[in-house]
């Protein structure tokens, strides 16, 4: 190589770099990973410890008790530590998630809900007592109903409410 002018040696020099820059990129010197291929054919790769369902704890939601008419004793009017006005609201959720009940007419000013539960219609009372509010169950003639379809409605609502 020395026999080769000075200019030469740089001209090989420069060509040497350029291919070996051109061929660097190459397939060619690259196995094939199966990416080149068409994505409906390429190779699906799970990671290791994505293999297995997960085992713990911390994704499993507790099961809910079951309320249902049979489970609730029938109950007599009791009293909530909270305000009419917050009875009124939480009954009324309580009621709308009470399977079987249908809520015909709402008044939050007379404090009544007139319900249809296990083909009786009655009214659920929300009434202030004390620092409270009593809720009891009374007919379309205003008696208060102890027994029957009302009381079992009472029951449920005490147990959701309690």
């Amino acid at each position: 190589m020395n026999s080769l002018p000075k200019h030469a040696r740089f001209l090989l020099l420069a060509l040497a770099a350029a291919a070996l820059v051109a061929t660097s990129g190459c397939s060619m010197f690259r196995g094939k990973t199966g990416y080149e291929l068409p994505p409906e054919s390429r190779p699906l790769s799970i990671p290791p410890d994505l293999d297995a369902p997960a085992t713990g704890d911390g994704l499993r939601i507790p099961a809910a008790p079951a309320v249902t008419a049979a489970a609730a004793a029938p109950a007599q009017a009791f009293t909530l530590s909270d305000t009419p006005a917050s009875a009124f609201g939480r009954v009324g959720i309580a009621l709308d998630r009470i399977e079987g009940v249908s809520i015909s007419e709402r008044s939050q000013l007379l404090g009544v809900y007139t319900v249809a539960y296990e083909g009786e219609t009655f009214f659920i009372r929300i009434s202030p007592e004390g620092q409270g509010a009593r809720i009891a169950a009374a007919s379309t003639d205003g008696r208060e109903i102890n027994s029957g379809a009302g009381a079992r409605l009472l029951g449920l609502l005490r147990q959701r409410l309690g």
